[in-house]
């Protein structure tokens, strides 16, 4: 299993590229924008997008959905509490930074500990509010795709719509139970792991 890493747009948002090096069967986790370089990343390694994930429905993570969506077919796979947020503009801060959010809608609406197959292997969705309502980590086998909750010696921001500190730590805590070797994939930043956060992050207690 291969992670390919995209910082996309002007908020530098991690698009991620789940990629069965056998299959080439490739799970996209959150669309961030520039949505040329996605598609190009595709049909240059032929690559066959099995579903296309969002960590959250904020705008910077979602801003090359409909062209990757379009392009490819696959499935839209969103946390059923986010769910709303795609098609409301002040949920999803389009409206805030003078855009328009996505016209494409979820096909798969997941919650707590569901699971996707994927490969010879499963997807897990933990649930993990506090960025926002319905946000969610994506686990398989040692790596954690984090969408804005957990960051590399930081977390996300709770001053959005649907922000709550009080969440935000439960799901930092619930996160710190996963074995300390699991690497961290953040929507924002560099990579990490648990063991390093545990020990490190100002923001675990």
């Amino acid at each position: 299993m291969k992670v390919d890493t995209l910082p996309l747009g002007n908020l530098q948002t991690n698009c991620y590229f789940l990629i069965s090096e056998d299959t080439l069967e490739t799970v996209i986790i959150d669309p961030a924008d520039q949505n040329d370089i996605i598609i190009n990343k595709i049909k240059n390694e032929n690559l066959i997008v099995k579903y296309i994930i969002l960590t959250h429905a904020h705008f910077d993570h979602t801003g090359a959905l409909d062209s990757v969506k379009e392009f490819t077919n696959a499935p839209v796979v969103i946390y059923s509490e986010e769910n709303a947020a795609l098609s409301d503009d002040n949920l999803n801060l389009s409206y805030a930074f003078g855009s328009s959010g996505p016209e494409s809608r979820a096909d798969i609406l997941v919650n707590d500990n569901d699971t996707l197959p994927f490969s010879s292997d499963e997807l897990t969705f933990i649930h993990t509010p506090g960025h926002t309502k319905g946000s969610m980590c994506i686990k398989i086998n040692d790596i954690l795709f984090s969408g804005d909750t957990l960051f590399y010696l930081s977390m996300g921001r709770v001053d959005f719509p649907g922000g709550s500190m009080k969440e935000m730590s439960q799901s930092l805590n619930k996160l710190m139970t996963l074995d300390d070797n699991t690497t961290v994939y953040p929507g924002h930043g560099e990579k990490t792991t648990i063991g390093y956060e545990k020990r490190n992050n100002p923001y675990i207690r």
